[in-house]
């Protein structure tokens, strides 16, 4: 009699894995031999992705730390060649493990369970699942038991341990917090708070870990040392870090004062834990009328499953290919619902069409869709790196150990697709696709070719009636023919026989086939529609973005917003849009097209472009509420006249919110309006100037340097000097942000002699100002002082006190560069009295902090803490990370020149660990500057200071 396993154990007779300590495998009792270091290596490699075909570029890119020989490929054959001995002795499949060498890679073929990987990810999931408290943490310490010391302790390089093991380490602290937890819950209170104190001294700035403490000693009796507990905590942050505590150690200790009864035991689970913000779910909404693929169905759920059940360590990625209109999207949507139905990967659901095959546009860029998943999953902008390789780590990083399913619509290609995977984890991708994707690593192709009759008979019933069909299947079966078993124009065709209650079958077939084209389904529901409607729908399809709103329905169509959502809701109910969520539709490519293709031959050029003119105007009119609710006094870059009547916006956070939500549709209508003749490319000019207050600092640099240098050559080819002006003064600063200085200077003095050739002295005085900032930048300190003393002149000479505020604050910063602390000091606190005058608090931070440069060049050290300290919570207040390490630095080098190089390493570590986070520094770059007693300045500090 075979004796079975128990659940989450490998099959008798198979070996065993360990990656949670140094690199091991057992058979039996038997500790098997695994060659060299780096063979160990490759089997972790091999194991964390398990079942799964791995390219042989991504093994020698991991195991030769990104900088291989030109023997790497060569020897890595031989590490293949010696791991295989060791795992099949004589070939044989003793262990239960086979290592193939399959299309350009590797595949280690075991039982999921033999990895204790998995076998801790499971237990970990199963215990959040668990209600009773008890059971929970039984399931938890079992768990942490598995674990024999640092993920892949022994592995070939430090380097390739953070690549592979970092979200392990984490996800093992997340599991003994969640593991003390349940201690608390169930009146462990001594052994909670022992465990934590251990944690701390590993963990000294984890609030979390201060929280549990102070909870544990107040149920342990022990009120007043829970309160010293959270001082000592409030102490160590804002003297080591100058951080104020978070909100929930405020709520934790104000109710510890008051001895809040919540605080008492909850079966349900931990108090204090922290909650995170609602996690997206982007899935379109499902199709009530779904019909069929009952077979492709059960594939992807097979598929799917051992990530879902914690049985796996990687994502598992399904192309669900196949021609156009043959239903991928529709099947995609309603397989995730159902996923999702289940129980499985329902903790983030992502959403991004890529425009594959959209003839008036180009495939989504892999780094845009990266920086609207990142926003999605709360990075705020501003932290969103614009390197592609940089965004794709960080995605990765958020959705390590999320039950995550992310569905990308359209792709194009695999390069198009690769940086957008999860990198580990129990997660999902479903990808459409015209195209099949064979050369992306691991990829479980789904085809879906046209229904069969019986599905194409089942839907035409679904949505028609049953008894439409009953008796009259042969008539159905030539519909389904005559729509070329295609489920979206049978779904079409079905909806109109609905909509006919006297038609037969027979009927539609006679109308379908009075068409022979392919749209004849097209055209059915097209013609069935009110001329007025007709008009609507072809002039919909005018839309250069992706999405519709009333609002987006009504610019186009020349219509109301009420009667525009009154159309959307119309044509969802003919199929001809789908519903992303409450407010928001799209058109399918099919739809799109044939709306156009209406447009095209029944508007006039002049009624086209005319559509397209009045989406650009509503456009304009939002996004110039949005800057006078993000900066009440810009005066430069909108007109205050115009009147946003259909705006609904009412707070900067709203203004904000509407820019990131609709980047991508603003940036295709621009494009589009640009290539427009008559006023239309001025005002696409107009809505790129009015998009840059609520877009600073929210980490689109490579988008909005795009758009300038197009709104910029517009306005040239135009004639449109101060626009020309305009938008090449904004593109000089957007370049200095991230470093391409010579292209700063060159973008700015054309910009300088435009606005001296207009007579316009607010813009002279601003270029000037911006030219000193990147001459200092650049080294230049003669001509930066000149450039700022020039602009300092003209702003108190025609009395613009905001660009007398801003150019106070640079030349000190220039000044002290130069070595003339004494002056810069005095600018720089005119130039807070000025910002303060004004009520502008972001200037007001800037010249705090440029002020705490000159006390330190001025050997005034505690003077320069002072600044930066008064600066620092601004700067936290509004998100802005670079800043806050900037002011950290100012921080740690003036600890430094008091003496004190203990508390000036905790602020100089804590900036680097923000640059490295911001991707500003590299990984390597951050480690050396780590591990020197007196870091050097980073260059990014360097030159901002």
């Amino acid at each position: 009699m075979k004796i079975l396993p128990r659940e989450g154990e490998p099959e008798l007779g198979s070996a065993r894995f360990g990656l949670l300590g140094p690199i091991e495998a057992w058979h039996g009792a038997e500790r098997l031999q695994l060659g060299r270091r780096r063979e160990r290596a490759l089997l972790a490699v091999l194991l964390l992705e398990a079942n799964r075909l791995v390219s042989a570029d991504r093994v020698i890119d991991l195991l030769w730390d990104g900088s291989p020989s030109d023997s790497a490929r060569a020897s890595l054959r031989s590490h293949v060649s010696r791991l295989r001995s060791c795992l099949l002795p004589a070939g044989r499949d003793r262990y239960g493990v086979r290592l193939e060498a399959r299309g350009g890679g590797y595949l280690l073929a075991t039982d999921p369970a033999a990895i204790d990987v998995n076998r801790f990810s499971r237990l970990v999931q199963q215990g959040r699942d668990t209600v009773d408290v008890t059971a929970r943490g039984r399931l938890l310490r079992e768990a942490l038991s598995l674990w024999r010391g640092p993920a892949l302790a022994d592995a070939s390089s430090d380097l390739l341990r953070r690549r592979l093991a970092t979200d392990l380490d984490e996800l093992r602290l997340v599991a003994t917090e969640l593991a003390i937890d349940a201690d608390l819950d169930c009146g462990r209170h001594e052994q909670a708070v022992a465990e934590v104190h251990r944690l701390i001294g590993d963990h000294p700035y984890r609030e979390s870990l201060w929280a549990r403490l102070a909870l544990g000693l107040y149920r342990a009796g022990r009120q007043a040392d829970a309160l010293q507990v959270l001082a000592k905590a409030r102490d160590r942050l804002t003297g080591e870090l100058g951080l104020d505590p978070g909100p929930e150690l405020q709520k934790l200790q104000q109710k510890i004062l008051t001895c809040d009864p919540t605080l008492a035991p909850a079966a349900a689970g931990p108090v204090v834990a922290v909650q995170p913000s609602k996690p997206p779910q982007q899935v379109p909404m499902d199709i009530p009328e779904f019909t069929g693929r009952d077979g492709e169905q059960a594939t992807l759920t097979a598929l799917a499953a051992p990530a879902a059940q914690g049985r796996g360590s990687q994502p598992v990625v399904c192309a669900i290919e196949g021609m156009a209109g043959v239903g991928k999207t529709r099947f995609a949507i309603h397989a995730a619902h159902d996923l999702v139905r289940r129980g499985w990967f329902d903790e983030v659901r992502l959403w991004a069409n890529l425009h594959g095959f959209d003839p008036q546009r180009t495939p989504a860029d892999p780094g845009t869709v990266l920086g609207g998943f990142l926003r999605q999953l709360g990075v705020p902008g501003w932290e969103v790196p614009e390197d592609l390789e940089a965004r794709a780590a960080l995605y990765r990083s958020h959705l390590a150990g999320r039950r995550s399913l992310v569905l990308l619509d359209n792709a194009a290609s695999e390069e198009q697709v690769r940086p957008l995977l999860p990198g580990s984890g129990p997660s999902l991708v479903l990808i459409t696709s015209r195209r099949r994707l064979s050369g992306l690593d691991g990829v479980q192709p789904i085809p879906l070719d046209v229904f069969t009759r019986a599905e194409a008979i089942a839907l035409l019933a679904r949505i028609a009636g049953p008894e439409r069909v009953a008796g009259h299947e042969a008539d159905a079966a030539r519909i389904a023919s005559l729509c070329g078993h295609l489920p979206m124009a049978i779904t079409l065709g079905a909806r109109r026989l609905r909509g006919h209650p006297t038609w037969t079958l027979g009927d539609l077939a006679r109308r379908l086939s009075a068409d022979v084209s392919q749209e004849a389904s097209f055209n059915l529901s097209y013609d069935a529609l009110p001329p007025q409607r007709q008009r609507v729908f072809r002039l919909l399809g005018l839309n250069p973005g992706d999405q519709l709103t009333p609002q987006t329905a009504a610019a186009l169509s020349g219509r109301s917003v009420a009667e525009a959502d009154a159309h959307l809701e119309a044509l969802l109910d003919e199929y001809l849009l789908y519903e992303l969520e409450p407010g928001r539709y799209r058109m399918h490519d099919l739809v799109l097209a044939y709306a156009r293709d209406r447009a095209q031959t029944d508007e006039s050029e002049q009624a086209r472009h005319a559509a397209v003119r009045r989406l650009l105007a509503s456009y304009l009119a939002w996004a110039t509420q949005a800057t006078l609710l993000v900066h009440p006094t810009e005066s430069r870059r909108v007109a205050r006249t115009l009147v946003a009547g259909q705006g609904e916006l009412r707070t900067p956070t709203e203004a904000i919110a509407w820019t990131e939500v609709n980047l991508a549709d603003l940036v295709a209508t621009i494009r589009r309006a640009l290539e427009l003749p008559g006023n239309a490319p001025h005002q696409a000019v107009r809505l790129v100037h009015a998009l840059y207050r609520p877009l600073a600092n929210r980490g689109h640099s490579r988008e909005r340097i795009t758009l300038n240098e197009l709104a910029a050559d517009a306005a040239g080819r135009s004639g449109d000097q101060e626009g020309e002006a305009q938008t090449l003064e904004d593109l000089g600063v957007l370049c200095g942000q991230v470093g391409r200085l010579a292209e700063a200077v060159r973008h700015t003095k054309r910009a300088l002699e435009l606005w001296r050739e207009t007579g316009n002295h607010i813009g002279e005085a601003g270029c000037l100002t911006g030219l000193g900032i990147t001459y200092r930048q650049l080294g230049q300190l003669d001509e930066a002082v000149a450039c700022l003393r020039e602009g300092l002149a003209i702003n108190l000479r025609i009395g613009h006190v905001p660009g007398e505020a801003s150019a106070l604050n640079h030349l000190g910063l220039a000044l002290q560069s130069a070595g003339c602390c004494d002056e810069a000091i005095v600018c720089g606190q005119q130039s807070i009295a000025r910002h303060r005058d004004l009520g502008d608090r972001t200037g007001e931070a800037l010249a705090l902090a440029n002020l705490g440069w000159a006390y330190l060049r001025s050997r005034q050290p505690s003077r320069a803490i002072e600044c930066h300290r008064a600066a620092l919570p601004l700067f936290r207040d509004w998100g802005d990370r670079y800043n806050e390490s900037e002011q950290l630095w100012g921080i740690g080098q003036a600890y430094h020149a008091l003496g004190d190089d203990d508390r000036a390493r905790v602020h100089w570590h804590e900036s680097i660990t923000i640059l490295r986070d911001l991707d500003v520094l590299r990984p390597a770059q951050a480690e050396l500057l780590l591990g020197q007693p007196v870091p050097d300045t980073p260059e990014i500090i360097r030159l901002n200071s």
